[in-house]
């Protein structure tokens, strides 16, 4: 099998040495073999999760790049029909009645919301934006669309990518962008654009947190794959608004590969068992905690702030609303 010139150049640092295979959190569950695949076996990522663990123990190469193309390229996907109509890798949600986010022209940043959050929970938009503007920090609505994180975008070159990603933040002048997704904050950084992912203003402003009435919830924290190393700020968010946290296993939630994330979500849900509620700082975490049958209620970050707001907006569009 053929493979691009940057993809060839990564899997020829590879020095074989099977750490990733140590962590992979697919692997471990009978999924996807991240050491023959940067031998060169692509179909070996099937079942691969994109959580990233490859990443944060490989010294010589970067093997999650290497991983998404593979998914990317093994299951035939490309560019989709939604981004070519609508900027968006994910068709928008048809939901009626979303609380509309009060946006500030001029702002002096603005807020990405991400293709999941458009696409399947559009009101956390909003929860956003009125937590942003609780910490002193109104926004102005990012239009460019999509950061081309997702898989489909795997099979354009990083140049081609990175052209899309500069292109789409044209309009935003240099100000500062936030994103409720990770992924998008990380992509957005790569093409030298100033985004952050949303908890770090959050808790920049804590004390402001701290001044609302709050909320009495025990919670479980689920940070998401890119800000697992960012879990005590969650923390205190949470506790900022009136929360008791639980100790709970941090670990991704398997997206939607068949079997794998059943397993996955079925342990984690297991480990916070003991919670009123889990509090996600990743759409796709949140989607996935969402639609599990019977699990815990789920809350973004920002509707946890929401709530300590007294502002319950957000709740009731959800499978299983946190009383």
């Amino acid at each position: 099998m053929e493979f691009r010139d940057d993809i060839a150049e990564l899997m020829s640092k590879c020095v074989g040495c099977g750490r990733c295979l140590e962590v992979c959190t697919s692997h471990s569950h009978g999924g996807c073999n991240p050491l023959e695949v940067m031998g060169g076996k692509l179909e070996s990522a099937k079942g691969c999760i994109g959580c990233g663990m490859c990443n944060t123990v490989c010294e010589f190469t970067v093997p999650k790049r290497v991983m998404l193309y593979a998914v990317c390229k093994v299951n035939g996907m490309s560019v989709t029909q939604a981004y070519r109509e609508t900027g968006y890798n994910l068709p928008p949600s048809d939901m009626e009645d979303v609380p509309a986010p009060h946006y500030m022209m001029g702002a002096d940043a603005q807020l990405m919301p991400g293709c999941l959050v458009v696409s399947q929970a559009p009101y956390l938009e909003y929860a956003t934006e009125r937590a942003l503007s609780l910490v002193g920090a109104p926004t102005e609505r990012f239009e460019g669309g999509c950061c081309t994180y997702a898989v489909p975008f795997r099979g354009l070159t990083e140049e081609e990518r990175d052209a899309l990603k500069r292109k789409a933040a044209e309009p935003l002048k240099g100000r500062k962008l936030y994103t409720i997704c990770s992924g998008c904050a990380d992509e957005m950084c790569l093409s030298g654009i100033d985004a952050e992912h949303v908890i770090h203003r959050l808790h920049q402003d804590i004390d402001r947190i701290r001044e609302l009435p709050g909320i009495r919830l025990r919670v479980a924290i689920q940070t998401g794959c890119g800000q697992r190393d960012q879990l005590w700020k969650f923390r205190e968010v949470a506790e900022a608004c009136g929360c008791e946290v639980i100790d709970a296993e941090q670990g991704c939630c398997g997206k939607l590969v068949p079997r794998i994330s059943g397993e996955l979500m079925a342990e984690r849900q297991e480990s916070m068992k003991d919670a009123d509620a889990i509090v996600v700082g990743c759409p796709s975490c949140f989607a996935r905690y969402d639609q599990y049958p019977e699990g815990k209620p789920v809350l973004y970050i920002t509707e946890l702030i929401l709530l300590a707001m007294g502002d319950r907006s957000t709740v009731g569009f959800h499978r299983r609303a946190v009383q």
